[in-house]
């Protein structure tokens, strides 16, 4: 499992929102309950939004799908670390942090760390 600081180390790529979809669910569930937006992301994490607070520590799946000439999806695990959004200004969308310390295949993983490659080389 990645520690929180480790996680934090990482390069971010910066993601246009409108056209970042996440899927959300409470780990274990079968249904996918809350759908929102990826700010950024790297390999071990994202910032991203939905329209209520899940609070840190929450276990939580997630399969995204990133924007780009070819469409990139993948399905990762993690815990929310933080809530980015000021305490009094929770009654729109809230923007969290999480980490990624499993994805559902390896192939998923692979899918994010060569998106991410993509992206630094375009930049």
């Amino acid at each position: 499992m990645l520690n929180q600081s480790e996680a934090r180390r990482r390069p971010r790529i910066k993601v246009p929102p409108m056209y970042t979809l996440v899927r959300v669910r409470p780990e274990g569930q079968t249904e996918y309950c809350w759908t929102g937006y990826i700010y950024d992301i790297s390999d071990t994490g994202m910032r991203f939004e939905l329209d209520a607070p899940v609070d840190p520590g929450t276990r939580l799946e997630v399969r995204a799908m990133l924007p780009g000439t070819v469409h990139t999806s993948f399905d990762a695990a993690g815990a929310v670390v933080r809530i980015h959004d000021d305490e009094d200004d929770l009654n729109g969308p809230v923007r969290m942090g999480m980490y990624f310390d499993r994805f559902a295949t390896n192939t998923d993983e692979r899918k994010l760390k060569r998106y991410l490659s993509n992206a630094r080389q375009a930049a």
